[in-house]
């Protein structure tokens, strides 16, 4: 399995390749449409993550020290979002993922191209996945 910066590297290059960032938007909102879906049951209190504009949830589970996401939102962009996050992310080592800093997202410009409450969004989803993995440590 590729580490996250592997997983990285090659997203950037895929984001290098598209230069409108109507392009790239149209990017995420495709991975989105790749996220599998979250059963009713898992859209709860206890997943949803504060401080989207949007409903969106995430859940993890962790199996021998690798943790996996699954997660939602109402939101086609904030979907996108958590699945490239997820996609990044998933059945990565605890360590790897709690002291992940978002450089992906940083390195994309992906916050300068949001709108406020987009970006409290986004966030959100990470401040949230951040917490995941450390309650898992």
């Amino acid at each position: 399995m590729k580490t996250i910066k592997e997983k990285e590297k090659d997203l950037l290059a895929d984001f290098e390749m598209l230069p409108e960032w109507n392009d790239k938007y149209n990017y995420i909102m495709d991975m989105g449409a790749e996220l599998p879906l979250l059963p009713d049951n898992e859209k709860n209190t206890e997943n949803k993550v504060e401080g989207c504009q949007s409903a969106s949830w995430l859940s993890v589970e962790n199996k021998d020290g690798k943790l996996y996401f699954k997660g939602d939102s109402e939101a086609i962009l904030g979907k996108g979002v958590i699945s490239m996050l997820l996609n990044l992310l998933n059945g990565q080592i605890v360590t790897d993922i709690a002291d992940y800093n978002f450089d992906l997202i940083y390195q994309i410009d992906l916050p300068n191209h949001l709108s406020p409450t987009r970006k409290m969004g986004l966030d959100a989803i990470m401040k949230r996945i951040k917490e995941l993995a450390g309650n898992n440590r």
